[in-house]
């Protein structure tokens, strides 16, 4: 093949993603996202890499630099303009200075991309003037769609938010990977015009350019959708400012406020983590449970349906159904809710300032009042009036000499 460039587009604003930390700095498996994709870059050994940046340019570019040999086959473009993907892809072609042969465009947000994707859409496009990745997605909502003629050449595509209800029931979409020969891409380019709608310049609008030219637009599906897909966060979620969210861990519906720690492996499901909490790791919240503000959900902690006050903390071992618990409660190790009879659920009751000893069953239905004490091994029948101390073990027996 010819001399290889790469542009990298990762100028975007994090606008979807609401982070204060931009998309391409977030870690996966304890590196920044862009790094997987600067990775894969290099395993076709391009001749240099041009890296389109945004606002925080500075952050981003300061940590590409330390890295040991970036200074050798980087360089890097500020959009300070947000117009569009084809703005920002000219910006990088700038930046490149004078080149020959194919550009390799690559998003700066999808870290799952494969070398042998790429390799494959160089060994297709190194003698055409364009080609491009797509996937088919049952559910491709956001993605521009695939369009093909009835010879099924690719004739365009259109973007979601400008297409008709029929275009959007094609599931074959637009990876935002291309290989383009640099001469033609520098026409395509100069053609783009703003899209009436938003008004930013869009990369795919030099598709339309080739077929217009009557040149062929050629494709290569990947057989796994997912290598593709930039980060995103799916269903209800909502993720609160400077939250941090730990490796392996699983968010459906759920709702954090700010600054909630997610630790490691922790599943959270139609649930609602309020401000400053703490949850994991291998922690599990299942649907209809609130955890409140500085509440603490310890290592293999399992709630449902349950409130945890303010403030309130069970940090080990514990399965907490059906209950409602208070502000400022400690929950011991190895603490139930024994909530089912076999029939019917039944709730739990802690007042503020209960203290729960380790190995404690509270056989519900069950309140305990204000500021009492349940002792470590303890099985709660009754209801414990405020400011008691409960405790149902039995006596201790010392057996000398039983060891002989």
């Amino acid at each position: 093949m010819k001399p290889l460039s790469i542009i990298v587009l990762a100028a975007g604003n994090s606008t979807r993603l609401k982070s204060q930390l931009t998309k391409v700095l977030h870690p996966i498996c304890g590196r920044p996202l862009i790094d997987y994709v600067l990775e894969t870059a290099r395993s076709v050994r391009p001749r240099k890499i041009s890296v389109v940046l945004g606002n925080d340019r500075e952050k981003v570019q300061a940590h590409l630099q330390a890295q040991k040999g970036a200074a050798k086959d980087l360089s890097f473009a500020h959009q300070k303009e947000r117009r569009g993907t084809a703005q920002a892809t000219q910006v990088g072609l700038k930046a490149l200075g004078k080149i020959s042969g194919h550009v390799l465009i690559l998003s700066g947000d999808v870290p799952l991309l494969r070398p042998e994707t790429l390799k494959r859409l160089l060994r297709l496009g190194a003698a055409r003037p364009l080609s491009l990745v797509t996937a088919v997605l049952a559910a491709p909502f956001g993605y521009g769609r695939i369009m093909r003629d009835l010879e099924g050449r690719v004739c365009g595509i259109v973007e979601e938010k400008n297409a008709s209800p029929e275009e959007k029931q094609i599931n074959e979409i637009n990876a935002g990977i291309y290989c383009v020969e640099a001469a033609f891409l520098k026409k395509a380019l100069a053609q783009v015009r703003p899209d009436p709608v938003k008004k930013e310049y869009y990369l795919t609008d030099i598709i339309a350019y080739a077929v217009k030219q009557g040149l062929p637009v050629h494709t290569i599906a990947v057989d796994d959708a997912y290598e593709i897909l930039g980060v995103q966060l799916l269903g209800n979620t909502q993720v609160g400012r400077s939250c941090h969210i730990g490796p392996g861990s699983i968010l459906i519906n759920a709702r954090l406020g700010e600054g909630v720690q997610v630790k490691a492996y922790s599943h959270l499901e139609d649930c609602t983590v309020k401000s400053g909490a703490v949850i994991g790791p291998f922690a599990r919240l299942r649907p209809a449970s609130i955890v409140e503000e500085e509440a603490h959900v310890g290592n293999f902690v399992e709630l449902k349906k349950t409130r945890l006050g303010k403030g309130s903390k069970a940090n080990h071992l514990s399965y907490l159904g059906d209950a409602v618990i208070g502000r400022g409660v400690n929950i011991g190790a190895g603490t139930i809710t024994c909530n089912y009879d076999g029939k019917n659920k039944f709730q739990t009751y802690l007042e503020d300032g209960v203290f729960v000893g380790s190995d404690t069953q509270l056989v519900a239905p069950v309140k305990v009042g204000k500021g009492a004490y349940i002792g470590a091994g303890t099985t709660v029948t009754m209801d414990v009036p405020a400011g008691s101390l409960a405790i149902s073990r039995v006596p201790q027996r010392n057996i000398p000499g039983y060891k002989k």
